[in-house]
């Protein structure tokens, strides 16, 4: 896990992964067709202080729970990551492999909301300082959400059909393979 990790091969990983995800984020407003009423001023966590953050972080979370139950499904338990730490009720191992899927699902699923209008600023709340997706307009996020796991795609390493929702059991089942030395290498899926 990431604890006392300093100096090693893991460290340098992590940090790696940290700077492309600053990388993504600081260009990820641009992909927004309206900046004036969707401001993004990079990703803003905990609380999520725009409406933007507030989508991603929501989605997020649906998704490492998807990707937790795919985890389950083929036999891991997914408190027990390799890159984020074991920590009590953090589902490390699913946070691991989410971060494949981000960008297909969920940042596709709040960039078809906002560029096609699907959610107004109107539709949020802020309490305390942090924005909130209200309870109707969830429900426009959780069909959207439901629809992109659902619509197929050709699987870039088997060839044949299969819906983003399978991607993840295989993703899942592809990562064992790994770990029981039946694979050298964990092929991610990359999607042109």
């Amino acid at each position: 896990g990431d604890n006392a990790i300093a100096g090693t091969m893991l460290e340098t990983i992590l940090g790696l992964e940290g700077a492309g995800s600053a990388a993504y984020f600081r260009c990820f407003g641009k992909l927004l067709n309206d900046p004036k009423q969707w401001p993004f001023p990079g990703r803003v966590k905990r609380p999520p202080t725009d409406a933007v953050n507030a989508l991603l972080s929501f989605g997020y979370s649906l998704l490492t729970s998807k990707v937790a139950s795919m985890v389950q499904l083929v036999g891991f338990d997914h408190f027990v990551g390799y890159l984020h730490s074991s920590f009590y009720g953090r589902p490390s191992l699913a946070l691991d492999l989410v971060e494949e899927f981000r960008p297909i699902i969920v940042d596709s699923v709040v960039l078809t909301l906002l560029n096609n209008r699907m959610l107004t600023p109107n539709n949020f709340v802020i309490e305390v300082g942090a924005y909130r997706l209200k309870d109707e307009p969830r429900k426009v996020f959780f069909t959207r959400f439901e629809e992109r796991l659902n619509e197929e795609l050709i699987h870039p390493l088997f060839g044949y059909k299969v819906t983003y929702r399978r991607c993840l059991e295989l993703q899942a089942r592809l990562l064992a393979k790994v770990l029981t030395g039946e694979i050298d290498e964990y092929p991610p899926l990359l999607i042109k």
